[in-house]
């Protein structure tokens, strides 16, 4: 069944849909704009609503990119890299999020994030033992980079399960030739 066409709203609904939008979880300046402009009669609607928001302090996208920082640090473990791409798809300006990735990992030691990390995909492997699999060890290295790892961390990580120093030694140079 097609779906059907947004009801275009009043300046005042349209303030009202971003409240009910805002209330139900943090959003960006960009992510509000982008469905607000779905809902409006007028664009000029939508510039008026985000400044009011802004200003009842309601839109700040420091605040929503420092929080987002946060849980992605404490929940599923990420790394500075992934974080970052993750508000720029947000839609956060680059300073603003550099600002808040780097205040809220400035106390993180990311080599022991990254272990943390580890630890949480390695479970069922009981503490200590090594991975002797390259393919496992391979696996993980590409879910350490896709946490958004830097290079070091990755290695110092991998260096903590695997005793394959050849495999490992190579993955660093890869690291750093990416790294450049």
């Amino acid at each position: 069944m097609p779906r059907r066409a947004a009801r275009k709203l009043p300046t005042e609904s349209l303030y009202e849909c971003a409240l009910r939008l805002l209330a139900r979880r943090p959003h960006t300046t960009a992510e509000l704009e982008a469905k607000l402009a779905k809902r409006c009669r007028r664009k000029e609607d939508v510039s008026a609503v985000l400044a009011r928001l802004r200003g009842h302090g309601y839109l700040d996208d420091a605040r929503v990119a420092v929080d987002h920082s946060i849980l992605r640090r404490d929940g599923p473990l990420l790394g500075r890299r992934r974080v970052l791409a993750e508000l720029r798809r947000r839609g956060v300006s680059e300073a603003t999020a550099e600002e808040a990735v780097e205040r809220v990992y400035e106390e993180v030691d990311e080599s022991q994030l990254a272990r943390k990390f580890l630890r949480k995909k390695l479970r069922s492997v009981p503490p200590g033992a090594a991975v002797l699999d390259r393919k496992a060890v391979l696996r993980l290295y590409r879910a350490l980079a896709r946490a958004g790892f830097g290079a070091g961390s990755i290695g110092d990580a991998l260096h903590s399960v695997s005793a394959d120093e050849e495999l490992l030694d190579q993955l660093a140079e890869a690291s750093a030739a990416e790294d450049l």
